[in-house]
């Protein structure tokens, strides 16, 4: 492993994880401050997530004809631009513009975190290094959350949260340029990829997307979830979502440490199979300290990226950025969804979403494992 590469993946993860996780706690401030209802105010995510489906989508061709360390320098720039930015938020339109231009630089920080590490890896310690990678986001989202509920006794001061991201990207940009030298990618990795998929790839990404879904709608909705159904403060509230990501965290690293090859499989249903359980008893009886426990999700997509690129190695960027794309534009309906929902039935109708889609996660994941027994690697 190109140890660089690795704390610059990790880098690019960590920012996304920072900017993308103090959203959840500002929607139900938005809400108040700017006099929007859920529709309007899941808007800021949906937009976001159209934009970065499409900005996913322009990765693959950039990413067959320049090398990732240029791609990684200037959206790093980029991002720090659209972070700087809101601070000339002042309105519902311009939140909504902002809201979307920010979901396009998460998508690509955490597109090119993955592929940095992906590329840097040897193959018999890529899944220990993925899941190290993710780990770092859980800690990253445990942070964000927990800082945001202090911020955000004040809800004016929100744009402070972004703004302080700009000179950290501004500064991994500098880092990649003078520390990294010569290409990220590695003699094996292809420059040149099709973009196309079959059915098997489709099966496989449109599972790890279901995964995706689930974790985000959880980490996303669960303050809101909390402040308007369980009367909690934000600031206690946005304290359950850092334990969400806290368990994220502890479960990836612990990943990262220990897993080898032949656990993968195991460790993903179980971690499938204890998030059901911990949403269903906390939305059903009413445990919402339970609630954080969908956290043990926080192995599966590591692990799961890992067996893409080792299954089908000529399509490994292909397949992660085709996810990357396809989560978007699912976490864009979704989330409206969600919304569209909580306007019409009340939130706590709406927020059952996570544990429907997790339930969707398994079902595709055992029809996958049934066309592909390779899948039980």
């Amino acid at each position: 492993m190109r140890w660089s590469i690795f704390f610059c993946g990790a880098g690019l993860l960590c920012l996304a994880a920072w900017i993308d996780n103090l959203r959840g706690p500002l929607l139900p401030a938005v809400v108040d401050l700017m006099d929007m209802d859920y529709k309007d105010a899941s808007l800021i995510i949906s937009l976001g997530n159209l934009v970065a489906m499409v900005s996913t989508w322009l990765l693959m061709p950039i990413l067959n004809k320049r090398p990732l360390k240029q791609v990684g320098i200037l959206i790093l720039i980029y991002t720090s631009i659209i972070c700087a930015a809101a601070l000339a938020v002042d309105s519902k339109p311009r939140i909504l513009l902002w809201g979307a231009l920010i979901g396009g630089c998460l998508s690509n920080l955490g597109s090119l975190a993955n592929l940095y590490v992906q590329a840097g890896a040897e193959d018999n310690r890529r899944g220990q290094m993925m899941a190290s990678l993710h780990s770092i986001y859980g800690l990253s989202s445990f942070f964000a959350p927990w800082l945001a509920g202090l911020v955000l006794s004040e809800p004016d001061k929100w744009p402070y949260l972004f703004v302080c991201a700009a000179p950290l990207g501004l500064s991994l940009a500098a880092f990649i340029q003078l520390r990294i030298k010569g290409p990220i990618e590695s003699n094996q990795v292809k420059q040149h990829q099709p973009i196309s998929l079959e059915p098997l790839h489709m099966l496989a990404v449109l599972t790890l997307i279901m995964y995706v879904v689930a974790e985000t709608l959880t980490s996303t909705w669960l303050s809101t979830f909390l402040v308007r159904e369980q009367n909690f403060s934000i600031r206690t509230a946005s304290a359950y979502t850092s334990a969400f990501f806290a368990l994220m965290f502890i479960t990836r690293i612990v990943c990262g440490l220990w897993a080898t090859p032949k656990w993968h499989r195991a460790i993903i249903w179980l971690s499938l199979t204890a998030a059901l359980i911990c949403f269903t008893a906390g939305k059903t009886f009413g445990l919402v300290i339970l609630l954080p426990g969908v956290g043990l999700l926080g192995p599966v997509f590591p692990l799961f990226v890992t067996w893409l690129g080792l299954r089908f190695p000529e399509r490994d960027r292909t397949l992660l950025l085709w996810t990357l794309s396809g989560m978007q534009a699912a976490l864009a309906s979704m989330n409206y969804l969600t919304g569209v929902l909580a306007d019409i039935a009340g939130f706590s109708t709406a927020f059952w979403l996570p544990g429907i889609v997790i339930l969707i996660t398994m079902m595709l994941l055992k029809i996958l494992e049934m066309k592909d027994p390779r899948q039980t690697h």
